[in-house]
């Protein structure tokens, strides 16, 4: 296949359609001497003179007559691919996959959406479980968007952070640790619950709690801060949870929250995406309606 400059079709467009190479000149913002010399690259690409002088002006050739249809098409179909499609967001039917922890889904999913269809009617999101910490759904396209404390990093990975979670501690209302201060003791008298997807039964409270020189007695091990909550709920046991993504949970529930007696370090929760759709305006649309919520809620 022979190369050549794409823009010389631009331009042998404009002569045929101007039939001057003033005009054509004028129409390309150029001088008329280079708009002359572009029209000697189009006659040597083409093996053929294309314009020729015929009185004061320029006429086509035949085989220019012959290509003139399919210049135009061709130019104005590259014009088509290069510039951004804007289709109005209330137009825009759309599924948005949503990888985030089912706590997360609880508090902050149905505000999201009402955000989102507030400019985007038609949008759907789908909140999926968290799974291992891959970029491969994002390269793929098999989530839209990863939502969480993000460990993530590198060049396949776009990160924005959303908020700052700490740790809660969370019993019945009739538990005995609702009725005063919870110190570090009064916190591990009891049985504790942990909440890990990877099945951890220990983990930075633990490391917190031996500074003291405590320990607490994890003897139930669940999957999600659901779950941990619902336990809770029905024993005597502890559970420790994200406050931001459970504390109204926690409320709808009945539960009694209070803070933790240790110091441990906050979570930074983010949203994550591919690089590849960060300047799509729909995804980028859906991106500002998370962070917007997340800001509101974690306040």
């Amino acid at each position: 296949m022979q190369l050549f400059d794409a823009n010389l079709l631009i331009s042998l467009d404009a002569l045929l359609d101007t039939g001057s190479v003033t005009q054509a000149a004028e129409r390309m913002n150029v001088s008329v001497p280079a708009m002359s010399r572009t029209l000697q690259r189009i006659r040597e690409l083409m093996g053929d003179p294309i314009m020729v002088q015929a009185g004061r002006g320029l006429v086509p050739t035949p085989r220019a007559l012959e290509v003139r249809g399919r210049v135009n098409a061709l130019v104005r179909e590259a014009q088509s691919l290069i510039q951004a499609r804007t289709v109005p967001l209330t137009k825009v039917a759309r599924s948005f996959t949503i990888r985030a922890a089912d706590s997360f889904v609880a508090t902050f999913a149905s505000p999201i959406l009402k955000e989102v269809h507030k400019g985007a009617p038609a949008i759907t999101l789908r909140f999926v479980a968290q799974g291992a910490a891959e970029i491969g759904p994002l390269r793929e396209g098999i989530i839209d968007l990863d939502v969480g404390h993000i460990r993530l990093r590198g060049p396949e990975i776009k990160v924005q952070s959303l908020f700052i979670d700490k740790f809660m501690g969370v019993v019945r209302a009739d538990h005995p640790l609702s009725r005063a201060t919870v110190t570090a003791k009064h916190y591990v008298g009891y049985e504790h619950i942990s909440a890990s997807r990877r099945g951890l039964q220990s983990g930075p409270i633990d490391d917190a709690l031996a500074k003291l020189g405590l320990k607490r007695n994890v003897t139930l091990v669940v999957p999600t801060f659901l779950s941990a909550l619902m336990a809770a709920a029905t024993s005597d046991m502890v559970a420790t949870v994200q406050e931001h993504e459970n504390r109204s949970t926690a409320s709808l529930c009945g539960l009694y929250v209070f803070p933790l007696p240790l110091a441990t370090n906050a979570l930074r929760i983010s949203q994550a995406w591919h690089p590849r759709f960060d300047a799509d305006p729909v995804h980028r649309f859906v991106r500002e309606c998370v962070l917007r919520i997340c800001k509101i809620k974690a306040r």
